[in-house]
């Protein structure tokens, strides 16, 4: 019988550098290749994957964007670069935003490429700029706004929209409707990094038809062991504190999302008459600043409301007035890029903060492994830090919050997955193993609406079948779990890829343990690690299903 196929694989373990591959096969042997985001991978033990081309975007039939955040966005130019010629899709507000930040990346290629090069020398001739500023230019002329909850066909049978997301301004989840003749369709909904709410917007409800529509969802899982009381709201009154110790401020924030939400709560307190009349808000960064003015023109026609959203009086920094900071003595508010103080103006700001006794550096987002920030926080006061080839005492007041995410907590994750009331299949991804493990078991417990549940990563692909018609009542979708045959591991390799074949042997292999163990444990009466490794066996990529309650 003809059947409507689908397979979907993920190039990412963890969470940066996300790329699902959507490839549809139609009975009339058509196939379509479809790219959801093409992100650059940001941690270390994943990095030389920027340098790997493990697809030919030649082939690709279309891109779509989730969001404006370069590890779901950092590779588009390397793909044209390469031969794509055809739609970037993505938000009407990403669009707008989404220029500067390829452009600053293609700045940083030389220093990235020259970065592995340093971890890997005996493969330095491998690591080149991946793209440069005429690639950005390129790309961006095929990139396509669309506003959301409008529904355009993007190739022939395959309709997309965008659906609200406030993980940043302008992202969204994606819907892929897929549907040949008279079968019945595979639809397709991609998270993205997701959030209910932010200073700016918040998700609407989304209407009946949507949420009752048969699903298979693909969900990020970030945040996905985190309880929302685990998050301590401490930010304003760590301000607070710092205002009547007179303190000189400085806080990192990326330039998209976190830097506007840090000056919507300055300007809270300002508008409330708590930031003392003394000190001075400083602004540096010039793809903060240049999204700040972004961010008010969007909003000027998106929310009106939250249009002035800056504090009055700010100083505008650069690359001359940034030494000469302290020399007025009037206490200072520096809000700068980087999140992670490991790029732009935070490497000169941090050095003169850190050597300083009544300062706070207070970061307000996530403190990678090897970046500045996390040095920060692992070093005790008083003892040394070393920034590139120099060493200073630690002497200011480090603190962070988790306040400020823009990730959905486990609970808020289980309330989106919930508004819909037809799963049939969910893939957990974007997360680490653990979270992604953990996760995936309170889904099979909280969310009786989906029916077969599974983890993707670079080894584990799913494929979906679709025999029915409209008309009849076969409503099946047939789900099969499959070996992904892409690079997994963190040594570097070039070349030559694990075939699906080997993957599939090494995966007998360890059943075979698996099924030993278990056996053992059954001959000693050990029910319960007997339930452990099926529930471990379901995990690793095999899709699980359970019973409708």
């Amino acid at each position: 019988m003809r059947a409507l196929k689908a397979y979907v694989s993920a190039y990412h373990n963890e969470v940066t550098g996300s790329r699902f591959l959507l490839v549809l096969e139609r009975p009339d042997e058509k196939v379509y290749r479809i790219l959801i985001d093409y992100g650059y991978f940001q941690e270390p033990k994943y990095r030389y994957l920027n340098y790997v081309d493990d697809l030919n975007p030649e082939n690709i039939d279309a891109i779509v964007v989730t969001h404006n955040h370069i590890d779901h966005t950092g590779l588009l130019p390397k793909a044209v670069r390469q031969g794509y010629k055809k739609n970037i899709y993505m938000t009407e507000i990403t669009e707008e935003l989404i220029g500067n930040f390829l452009y600053d990346s293609a700045e940083q290629q030389e220093e990235n490429a020259h970065d592995m090069r340093d971890r890997y020398p005996d493969e330095a001739h491998k690591f080149n700029p991946l793209y440069y500023k005429e690639d950005v230019e390129k790309t961006l002329k095929q990139c396509v706004g669309i506003a959301y909850r409008k529904t355009i066909e993007i190739l022939p049978g395959v309709k997309l929209t965008f659906w609200e997301n406030a993980h940043i301004l302008g992202a969204s989840m994606i819907l892929l409707q897929c549907s040949y003749l008279n079968m019945r369709p595979l639809n397709f909904l991609f998270t993205g990094d997701f959030k209910f709410d932010n200073s700016f917007t918040r998700v609407p409800m989304f209407p009946k038809w949507f949420r009752d529509m048969e699903l298979i969802m693909f969900s990020e899982s970030t945040y996905g062991t985190t309880k929302r009381d685990e998050i301590k709201k401490c930010f304003r009154n760590n301000i607070l504190e710092a205002f009547e110790r007179k303190q000189d401020i400085l806080i990192g924030a990326f330039a998209q999302g976190r830097m506007q939400e840090i000056l919507y709560d300055f300007k809270v307190l300002q508008d409330e008459g708590l930031i003392p009349p003394e000190y001075q808000i400083c602004v540096d960064g010039p793809l903060g600043i240049s999204t700040n003015e972004k961010y008010r023109d969007i909003l000027d026609w998106y929310n009106p409301s939250r249009k002035d959203f800056m504090p009055k009086g700010i100083r505008y920094m650069d690359h001359k007035s940034r030494e000469y900071i302290f020399n007025d003595g009037v206490p200072k508010i520096v809000i700068t890029t980087s999140g992670m103080l490991n790029n732009g103006p935070a490497r000169v700001y941090v050095p003169m903060f850190l050597e300083r006794d009544n300062t706070l550096i207070h970061l307000v987002g996530y403190a990678a492994e090897e970046t500045l920030a996390r040095k920060l926080l692992d070093t005790k006061r008083d003892e040394a830090v070393k920034i590139g080839a120099k060493t200073y005492k630690k002497k200011s007041v480090i603190k962070t919050t988790r306040e400020k995410t823009s990730h959905a907590t486990e609970e808020e994750l289980i309330e989106l997955i919930n508004m819909f009331n037809n799963i049939k299949f969910l893939g957990i991804n974007h997360g680490n193993t653990d979270v992604k493990d953990e996760f995936y078991d309170d889904v099979m417990t909280q969310c009786p609406n989906v029916h077969q549940a599974g983890i993707l990563d670079r080894e584990h692909m799913f494929s979906f079948y679709r025999v029915g018609l409209k008309s009849d009542y076969d409503t099946r979708v047939i789900v099969k779990a499959r070996s992904a045959g892409l690079i997994n591991n963190s040594k570097l390799v070039f070349g030559k890829e694990a075939s699906a074949q080997e993957i599939f042997e090494k995966h007998q292999v360890a059943r075979a343990q698996k099924d030993k163990r278990k056996l053992r444990s059954q001959k000693n009466g050990k029910k319960d690690k007997q339930k452990k490794s099926k529930r471990r066996e379901k995990r690793t990529g095999r899709c699980c299903s359970k019973r409708k309650r």
